[in-house]
């Protein structure tokens, strides 16, 4: 098998196939083991890596922010207030803290791999 590599792209394998054609450059072609996989592996000019696709700072934003969404539910004053809401959030404090940590990333996002907070568990009263 033959991979074509695109060093534009990191070197990621971008087809693969059984014959090689012509390329212009700065495309190449290497050998390659049968379970190689278009846009899944890069090339080191050496071994095959499995390929992670690095994180613009926007989508990282986006993450954030869609993960705020999801626990907004969480800031409403009544949902942890035992007076009036029967079950109650117990762990409300931990959402804010989670909260805190998404709302940090979602203001300030930087590219790459982030280390998103895990979400709490909902603690509800019995």
């Amino acid at each position: 098998m033959k991979s074509l590599i695109n060093p534009n792209q990191q070197n990621l394998v971008v087809e693969v196939q059984q014959t090689s054609f012509e390329l212009a450059e700065p495309l190449f072609w290497v050998d390659c083991p049968d379970n190689i996989v278009a846009y899944e592996y890069t090339y080191d000019g050496t071994n095959f890596i499995p390929y992670a696709p690095v994180n613009t700072a926007e989508q990282n934003k986006a993450k954030a922010s869609q993960l705020l969404s999801d626990t907004d539910w969480t800031s409403i004053p009544d949902v942890a207030n035992s007076a009036v809401s029967n079950p109650y959030l117990m762990n409300q404090s931990a959402f804010f803290a989670y909260r805190s940590q998404l709302r940090a990333i979602a203001v300030n996002p930087t590219a790459g791999a982030i280390d998103f907070p895990a979400k709490p568990t909902e603690q509800w009263s019995s």
